[in-house]
């Protein structure tokens, strides 16, 4: 790995801690969402709480692969894990904003304000993520492409 690859690894691993910092606070605010009666049984907690722990257990995968990287561990498809990871990611940020606003669309005016703290680190999240993934592309060139079309299949496989 050259500098320069060095270096983008380094700004999406950042990248990383920053989302992760705000997905940390967003699980503490959802899990006492469970306890709003107003949201308590609403349709989408449960999957906005799933969407969540995808977001952090992608975090954690992206660090990992970048990790082994930057040690220079050799293994089968770095790219292709970088790639896996990072897209990932950007799928599961997709998921947010649905869930959310369906688990939080009855919620009663003494919440409005967690409510509300929720979005904006959503919306944090999913800047972060964004970044990620232009940060891979540009770590991998034109390579991203043709790599992302060979794991697409494999990514939707969890999700099916």
């Amino acid at each position: 790995m050259g500098e320069n690859e060095h270096a983008l690894l380094e700004k999406i691993a950042n990248a990383i801690e920053n989302g992760m910092a705000a997905k940390e606070v967003v699980c503490s605010i959802t899990t006492g969402f469970r306890k709003v009666p107003s949201i308590r049984t609403a349709p989408g907690l449960n999957p906005y709480h799933a969407s969540v722990a995808d977001i952090g257990y992608g975090f954690d995968s992206v660090h990992g692969t970048i990790n082994r990287l930057c040690k220079g561990e050799i293994f089968p498809f770095p790219k292709e894990m970088l790639v896996l990871d990072l897209d990932t990611l950007r799928i599961s940020a997709k998921q947010l904003s649905p869930n959310f606003e369906l688990a939080v669309k009855r919620a009663s005016p003494d919440v409005y304000h967690l409510v509300e703290q929720s979005r904006i680190l959503n919306q944090q999240i999913t800047e972060t993520i964004n970044e990620t993934n232009r940060l891979g592309k540009i770590l991998l060139g034109s390579e991203w492409k043709v790599i992302r079309s060979k794991i697409k299949n494999i990514q939707a496989i969890p999700r099916l």
